[in-house]
């Protein structure tokens, strides 16, 4: 959804495409004084900033991807995983690495404080909201994969995993996310 930025209370929020950035957004965007940036951007969009908390959510890459095809589903897309793995454009921003929001145009001054884990959402959204000093609110699911709502026992990462039956399907990911399994310490299989 969003880049956003409360100047009152120091912090900022790095919103990160399909780590659960939009049903966060859309809770810090009722504290006093919360402000949009712009859609999804590295951290230059905060322009100079300097001593404030800026957080971010990661997620793994394999359910990252997985959750960015059910996304398109959900919105027409009626290719198969692999098609749509071949479809992603090079330079389209959205399936940047994690690692190249984090990074690129980070300074000294303009630096993630806080890298909450989707896998670890609950407790880091707690975490998070005690140290901006608010109570932890009950974060909505927005976004959420509609399979869920007709199985609400369905384990996610084994459905997700059942998308990944190709060699060739991990692979790519291992590749072009490289980074991010190493920077966040993610398991290189599904």
């Amino acid at each position: 959804m969003a880049l956003l930025i409360n100047h009152s209370e120091k912090w900022a929020f790095l919103h990160i495409p399909k780590t659960g950035g939009n049903s966060l957004s859309e809770i810090l965007l009722t504290i006093k004084g919360t402000e949009f940036i712009t859609t999804h951007n590295d951290l230059s969009a905060f322009g100079d900033i300097e001593d404030y908390f800026i957080f971010t959510f990661v997620r793994n890459p394999f359910t990252r991807l997985a959750s960015w095809y059910h996304h398109e589903v959900r919105m027409g897309c009626d290719k198969t995983f692999g098609n749509f793995i071949k479809s992603i454009f090079e330079h389209n921003f959205l399936y940047y690495p994690q690692t190249f929001f984090l990074n690129n145009n980070k300074t000294e001054k303009r630096n993630i404080s806080f890298i909450g884990r989707y896998e670890n959402y609950s407790n880091d959204v707690s975490f998070l909201f005690q140290k901006l000093g608010h109570p932890t609110p009950k974060i909505p699911h927005l976004n959420r994969n509609s399979i869920y709502e007709r199985h609400p026992a369905l384990n996610q990462h084994k459905y997700y995993k059942s998308l990944y039956k190709e060699d060739w399907i991990k692979d790519w990911v291992r590749t072009k996310y490289k980074d991010d399994f190493q920077n966040f310490n993610y398991e290189l299989d599904i």
